[in-house]
């Protein structure tokens, strides 16, 4: 999808709930989800090429397994995102809260096995 298409999906998405929001609130909730699903759907497509692009570079070199998981926690930022704005946008601060809290807590457990390979770097060079 071209980003003209995206910006005119979200103008009459915007359009549509603040038309909706006066009659029927949880009808603008529901145009507000399938939209925003829509334009992140319609982005990873788009983005595919790229990130296959990025995948083959990185298994030639000896990084890969650090960019392979840095590429995990950038999506996993882009998804917690989309949840938190939409919890937001339904008046439900405190669960976008948790899930922005969660998404940290997968960040943590994704980046373990690169910290684990820190510290023993980091030990490698202190008792040499």
């Amino acid at each position: 999808m071209e980003l003209l298409s995206i910006i005119g999906l979200a103008v009459v998405s915007t359009v549509f709930c603040i038309l909706l929001k006066q009659y029927k609130p949880e009808y603008a909730l529901m145009v507000s989800l399938v939209c925003s699903v829509l334009i992140f759907v319609s982005i990873v497509v788009s983005l595919k090429p790229v990130l296959t692009t990025m995948n083959e570079m990185l298994e030639r070199t000896s990084a890969g397994y650090y960019g392979k998981t840095l590429l995990k926690a950038l999506g996993i930022c882009y998804l917690v995102q989309l949840a938190s704005d939409s919890c937001k946008d339904a008046g439900q601060t405190a669960i976008a809260g948790r899930v922005e809290l969660a998404g940290k807590a997968a960040i943590v457990l994704l980046s373990l096995p690169l910290f684990q390979n820190l510290a023993e770097i980091a030990l490698e060079l202190i008792y040499v």
